[in-house]
């Protein structure tokens, strides 16, 4: 009888330190989930502030007024910073804020240069290996572009001019190569805004699409790519205007 109270009560004892072991991993996981899902919407945000040009180069990011603005802890904030840090888009500085990364004139050239090159390679395999449904997609956003070429309404045709290359990158099926260009993509985009203000910005592009389309519906890896290509460089005829756009809207960067 004794035995069998003391196995009672050890039996009684391990369950609920199993119990309780249990909840703590559950508590810990669903904290590091709401964690993860706080980092994401910070990190989601200050993306687009960057991108759009609301936050500019140099700009400090305070950690204590962001965790205030967006109603979490430091914490999150932290990990959203360290993420885009980590792609370049944000510089970390010891014991100092964060600020938006400042990128010299040459870097941007350089970067264009490498993007030309995986643009081009995401539409070679776009052209080998879209489905027919991904190029139903392609084909109607790129008509719906069309209809934006005589309005020169650029900001809505930017919005849909970044739909269209994911939609290649995606069409790659190479999710790595997919990854690795769009993050180049956005960290040049506040300065792909000001190429696309400059004059014949929605019609010149259109044309190069047309080319681009119809190599990747015929199934011709290399023209797509060599397309594409041409068309993410900075044309020769627009270096002057480009340059002189970012000195004028971004007096911080290094030339």
């Amino acid at each position: 009888m004794h035995i069998l109270s003391a196995y009672t009560i050890y039996n009684d004892l391990f369950n609920n330190e199993l119990q309780f072991s249990l909840c703590a991993v559950i508590l810990s996981k669903i904290g590091v989930e709401k964690l993860e899902k706080h980092a994401a919407k910070v990190r989601k945000s200050l993306e687009l502030e960057i991108f759009s040009g609301k936050l500019r180069p140099g700009e400090k990011l305070d950690e204590v007024k962001l965790a205030k603005r967006f109603s979490v802890s430091r914490t999150p904030v932290r990990e959203a910073i360290a993420e885009l840090a980590a792609e370049g888009i944000v510089e970390s500085r010891p014991r100092r804020s964060s600020v938006i990364a400042t990128i010299s004139i040459h870097q941007i050239f350089e970067m264009y240069e490498v993007l030309a090159v995986l643009e081009g390679f995401c539409a070679s395999l776009a052209a080998r290996r879209m489905s027919e449904e991904e190029t139903k997609k392609l084909e109607k956003l790129h008509l719906e572009m069309g209809n934006l070429v005589d309005t020169n309404n650029w900001s809505k045709y930017y919005k849909m001019d970044l739909v269209f290359h994911q939609l290649i990158y995606a069409g790659s099926h190479n999710k790595f190569l997919e990854e690795e260009t769009l993050s180049i993509r956005n960290r040049m985009m506040p300065y792909r805004r000001l190429y696309m203000e400059s004059p014949n910005q929605v019609a010149t592009p259109y044309q190069e699409h047309v080319r681009i389309v119809e190599a990747i519906l015929e199934r011709n890896p290399l023209l797509a790519e060599t397309s594409l290509r041409d068309h993410s460089s900075i044309r020769a005829d627009g270096i002057s205007d480009f340059i002189s756009s970012l000195n004028r809207n971004f007096p911080e960067i290094e030339t």
